[in-house]
């Protein structure tokens, strides 16, 4: 084949691969694109299935971790730590490596109109599709998430895409905070903070581990606020945090001799050693105990103590 009409045939070959890059609606429509162009450019007895498929499922994670990479809380890249900088950069090092070895399979090859200079040429292209179509699908969902809490009468509630950013809140957030005279900035803050290690961990492609990362009493507000991790798809990029914000129940209140005596037999497990610091009878503890269970619903130590942490009124706090 000539020259010019190998330059062709590989300017034709380089506009149909980007067509069905930029025409696909997820990763793994461009991993699929991707694999299917190196199995056309081998020779039929080298189409092996296992090799292409690993192909496909390394170009999703490779796409997934350019993605996630790209997700700075602070803004632009400028200033950046070195700590995401070299989150990047291993990211990036890692998708060419597995653009690289796509390539490097079909220049074994030696067909000058199928080589891999065709795949290198539509890396960066690629890269950038693939950024956008999870950018896209994730500003869907958030739409299709808001949509649903809205004709659900959803608490009030705060939606986070993985950089930490909040894409939205409903009506029923503000209410709450102009009847409760919240300052709704605070508030903001506060669901900020507490939301900023989960998208961290999201980005890392880590799971909150327990119950208790997913929720945070905001004691000076008295909101307690519970967070779950909605996914539209096994992509990693393609989640949501949704953090809803509900009313904390009051502390029963307790006079300040009740506390006290909760606090003393919650740390020291004996009526008596509670009595001698309070400067009470032990009848007088015993009294006071039966008061203190009877306000808070609970029936020995252990689940007095464990009420009194959750409360915030335990020793210290």
């Amino acid at each position: 084949m000539a020259k010019t009409e190998t330059v062709g045939f590989q300017l034709k070959t380089l506009a149909e691969l980007l067509q069905k890059i930029y025409a696909a609606v997820d990763l793994s429509q461009i991993a699929r694109a991707i694999a299917l162009h190196v199995r056309d450019g081998l020779p039929i007895d080298a189409r092996f299935a296992a090799q292409l498929e690993t192909i496909e499922r390394r170009m999703v994670m490779a796409l997934e971790d350019l993605y996630l990479a790209s997700l700075h809380p602070e803004g632009p890249s400028d200033g950046m730590s070195p700590s995401l900088s070299a989150r990047i950069s291993t990211a990036e090092s890692y998708y060419q490596s597995q653009i690289e070895a796509a390539a490097r399979l079909m220049d074994r090859t030696g067909m000058v109109t199928a080589d891999g200079s065709i795949l290198r040429a539509a890396a960066t292209a690629i890269a950038e599709a693939s950024q956008d179509i999870v950018r896209r699908r994730s500003n869907e969902y958030a739409l299709d998430i808001a949509r649903d809490q809205e004709k659900l009468g959803a608490p009030p509630s705060l939606l986070f895409q993985l950089d930490g950013r909040i894409v939205w809140s409903n009506h029923a957030l503000t209410e709450m905070t102009e009847q409760r005279k919240l300052d709704q900035s605070a508030l903001l803050q506060s669901a900020c903070r507490f939301a900023a290690p989960l998208c961290a961990a999201l980005r890392r492609r880590e799971e909150p581990k327990t119950k208790s990362e997913l929720r945070k009493r905001i004691t000076e507000m008295g909101v307690h606020l519970r967070a779950t991790v909605k996914r539209r798809s096994e992509s990693a990029g393609e989640a949501l945090l949704l953090v809803e914000v509900s009313e904390a129940k009051r502390a029963t209140e307790l006079s300040p001799r009740e506390l006290q005596v909760a606090r003393l037999v919650s740390e020291h497990g004996s009526y008596k050693k509670a009595a001698e610091i309070a400067g009470c009878s032990l009848d007088s503890v015993r009294t006071y105990i039966r008061r203190i269970y009877r306000k808070f619903g609970v029936s020995n130590r252990m689940q007095l103590k464990a009420r009194l942490i959750r409360e915030g009124l335990a020793k210290g706090e």
